[in-house]
């Protein structure tokens, strides 16, 4: 993302940000509230739309106006606030609106099952995929939102304050998922205001201050 601007009435959200993220990377974005994170994710996410810039995915152009936009070219967004449909189960809310069906029309929930269990264990998951979300703790629930990000063959993908809500042990389990994705070539943009985990799991970090970025660095070359 180059030369991004973005303004709402009285407020001048975003000026002039730049930031990149590698296949293989974890990207974090870090700032205090209010600092843009939200308004620049929301805009590589297709929510809002950009007043002005550019936006490359694998060294192409792209225009990015909607959700659908964003999941063509490989790009998923994690939110805060999880999107899952609690009384469905896993598969289910996998394959939500993009159902799976049978030549008659019918839904093939075997055939559904069976791809949703392929990506679980592929990201070393081991709950079942017909079991229902209401059920999960949330950091599982988070790990189907990152398996349902995997089915869209999402290329990149930004976690919002993933371990906001999650107990250490969860956030382990959460670590080693990200590490999977790391070997996929899944870049990762993480927003967090925890400066310890930064040090476990990032590789760069891009600081914003008033819709401004104010550094981009290594995470090896910084201090907390």
């Amino acid at each position: 993302m180059e030369h991004i601007h973005k303004k709402f009435p009285g407020v001048y959200a975003l000026n002039d940000v730049h930031i990149d993220v590698c296949a293989g990377e974890v990207h974090a974005l870090l700032g205090e509230n209010g600092a843009g994170k939200s308004t620049l994710i929301k805009i590589l996410g297709g929510i809002y739309r950009k007043d002005d810039g550019r936006i490359e995915v694998h060294g192409l152009p792209v225009e990015i106006n909607s959700v659908a936009d964003a999941r063509k070219f490989g790009i998923s967004i994690i939110h805060q606030e999880l999107v899952l449909v609690s009384h469905l189960t896993v598969y289910e809310n996998i394959f939500l609106g993009r159902e799976i069906r049978q030549k008659n029309g019918l839904l093939d929930s075997h055939a559904m099952i069976e791809k949703c269990q392929k990506i679980l264990q592929s990201l070393g998951i081991r709950f079942a995929s017909d079991a229902l979300v209401c059920d999960l703790t949330i950091a599982q629930q988070q790990m189907v939102e990152i398996a349902k990000a995997i089915s869209f063959d999402s290329q990149i993908i930004v976690m919002d304050e993933p371990t906001s809500s999650l107990a250490d042990n969860d956030v382990s389990a959460l670590f080693e998922i990200i590490k999977t994705l790391k070997t996929k070539g899944i870049g990762i943009i993480y927003i967090s205001h925890r400066m310890s985990e930064l040090q476990l799991i990032a590789d760069r970090v891009t600081v914003m201050r008033d819709g401004k970025v104010v550094a981009t660095k290594k995470v090896a070359e910084t201090s907390n």
